[in-house]
């Protein structure tokens, strides 16, 4: 429990730092209200999946195989291909694809900064720019639709199948944020758009995409896939 509780800390003292930047920000008058906002709500979003997809790999393994000797290593937790290839790279970024390496480097510089924590830093990279593309994913979206779509879509996006990926450090989180600002750039351009997606159907839209998660997230900690 130590592992976790430190990683909690860790998370909780990244996160006033961000929170207090943001505070100046809004008081020099650089970031709207409402900019500040939608950040905040994206940042919490994001946590939030990440938590959950962590916990529920580490329930799996637990009720699967009994006990696991460090909760917070994520080569324990999600032990497939790509993730035994990619985490060894965050510190000494080589032998990974091209978009990798480009996420690699970035963790590994980040690392280099916080005392050599270098998963750490990967995850938290990870988790900054996932958070980053729903707020410019929102940003745009509310200006076609309106604000609860919005919200409602970025939700969605994270149940996706294959949704925790976007929390797990690799090529995923960086294609996410580049997704995301060219919508931001490009969605200028896009009409408003009228039509609503009826309460029903976005439940079932949800429940839908958070069972084939569960699915993927299960794969994922046997070691199956990623």
């Amino acid at each position: 429990m130590g592992d976790i509780f430190g990683f909690l800390a860790g998370g909780g003292m990244v996160a006033l730092v961000a929170a207090l930047i943001v505070a100046f920000l809004r008081q020099m008058g650089w970031m709207k209200p409402d900019a500040a906002r939608l950040l905040g709500g994206s940042a919490l979003m994001t946590c939030c999946a990440g938590i959950i997809y962590l916990l529920a790999a580490l329930l799996f393994h637990l009720a699967v195989y009994g006990s696991i000797e460090n909760e917070m290593d994520l080569s324990a937790l999600f032990h497939g291909p790509y993730m035994r290839t990619l985490l060894p790279a965050l510190s000494g970024p080589e032998g990974v694809g091209p978009v990798s390496a480009v996420f690699a480097w970035l963790a590994y510089a980040l690392g280099s900064v916080l005392f050599g924590q270098y998963e750490f830093s990967g995850m938290l990279l990870a988790w900054t720019m996932t958070g980053a593309a729903l707020f410019l994913f929102q940003r745009r979206f509310q200006k076609i639709t309106d604000g609860k779509t919005a919200r409602d879509a970025a939700f969605l996006l994270l149940c996706l199948p294959g949704g925790v990926f976007f929390l797990l450090p690799g090529w995923a989180p960086l294609c996410l944020l580049i997704c995301a600002i060219a919508f931001y750039l490009v969605g200028r351009r896009l009409p408003a758009w009228k039509p609503r997606l009826s309460p029903v159907g976005y439940g079932w839209a949800l429940s839908l995409c958070a069972v084939l998660s569960a699915a993927v997230t299960v794969c994922l900690a046997e070691g199956r896939i990623g």
